[in-house]
This record gives structure tokens, C-alpha cells and sequence, in this order.
């Protein structure tokens, strides 16, 4: 991008998000794909407008954004795949979510509630194999979750915990109390 105003970039991603057609996708596409001085706010502001002329069409996208160099472009890729994603981004964002935990632990700041652990919630069913590996993940790796995310899960997930049922019996929560939750903790 050659003598790029951000500002001016910024209103023309928000622009595109609301156009339905392949060549705004693929213009947001090519916005999140630059990097550069003065881009993160670009990036974060094509994905978001991605999300809302695409939907869950692309998800593939999201999910290769959370391999991201920047860190404020994986976090809002994230927080759109729970907003629009679908099932298909699975288990990128359980290996993101794993990575993140493993590799730096409870010093994770406390982040909104729907990244990445709400997405995995309401994309597995109770009961399922994906279930009961997040559920195993969760109580092998708890201390090493953040306050907030502990805080958060006895919250709306109490059978989470470590003394919690068996994975397979734990009964995961449903989008609808996620949002509600969402909604009244903003």
C-alpha cells in the first residue's frame, strides 16, 4: 500500500463490510493481508467488516488469522468466529486456545467473553469428542487458566472444574445464555 492514510482506509473497510459482493470480500481480504506501520488498526477493522459482509462464510479466513503475527488481529479474529463463525474452525481455535494457555498462562489478560472458549463451547455439543477434549483440557490445564477465565467458567460452567462429572456428562452452555451473559456483563 503506497502512502496509505489509515483514517481513510479504516471508513473504506467499514464501507466494504456492509457491500455483499465478492470483489468487497476479496478488497477486505487484501486489507487484512497488509502489514506495516500503522496497519493493526486497518487489519482489525477489515476483519471486523469481513465478518459482517461475509458472515460465517468466512470462517476459513478467521481461522488462519489466528496464526497471526499480530496479536490484536488473532484476539479479533477470535472474538468474530465466535460472533459468526461456524463449526468448521473447530479445532484451529482449540489449538490456538491450547497454545495460548500452554504457552503463557494465567498472565493472559482477562478477554471478552466470547474469545475462544465461548466459540468452543457453542460449537460442540454436550457429550461430544470435542467436548470432552476441552472439557479434559480445562481441568488438566486449570491452573494455569487465567483468574478470569476460572472466574468466568464457575460462572457458566461450573461443571468445568477439576472435581467437576465426567467430561461426557458435563453439559456445555448454549449461545443463547452466553449472549445473555455477554450482554449483561458489558
Amino acid at each position: 500500500m503506497d502512502a496509505v492514510n489509515p483514517y481513510e482506509t479504516v471508513l473504506r473497510a467499514l464501507e466494504l463490510g456492509t457491500a455483499t459482493s465478492r470483489e468487497a470480500h476479496a478488497e477486505l481480504r487484501l486489507l487484512i493481508a497488509e502489514f506495516g506501520p500503522g496497519l493493526q488498526e486497518v487489519r482489525r477493522a477489515a476483519v471486523t467488516a469481513l465478518a459482517c459482509a461475509a458472515g460465517s462464510d468466512a470462517t476459513a479466513d478467521f481461522a488462519a488469522l489466528l496464526s497471526d503475527p499480530t496479536r490484536s488481529v488473532r484476539e479479533c479474529a477470535a472474538d468474530v468466529l465466535y460472533n459468526v463463525g461456524d463449526g468448521r474452525a473447530w479445532e484451529e481455535v482449540f489449538a490456538y486456545y491450547q497454545d495460548e494457555v500452554r504457552r503463557r498462562g494465567p498472565r493472559r489478560a482477562g478477554l471478552p467473553y466470547a474469545m475462544p472458549l465461548s466459540y468452543l463451547l457453542v460449537q460442540a455439543e454436550s457429550g461430544s469428542q470435542g467436548a470432552v477434549r476441552l472439557i479434559g483440557f480445562l481441568r488438566q490445564e486449570w491452573g494455569r487458566l487465567s483468574a478470569f477465565e476460572r472466574e468466568w467458567l464457575g460462572g457458566n460452567l461450573p461443571q468445568a472444574a477439576p472435581e467437576g462429572p465426567p467430561p461426557a456428562q458435563v453439559a456445555l452452555p448454549t449461545r443463547a445464555h452466553l449472549d445473555r451473559v455477554g450482554a449483561s456483563a458489558g
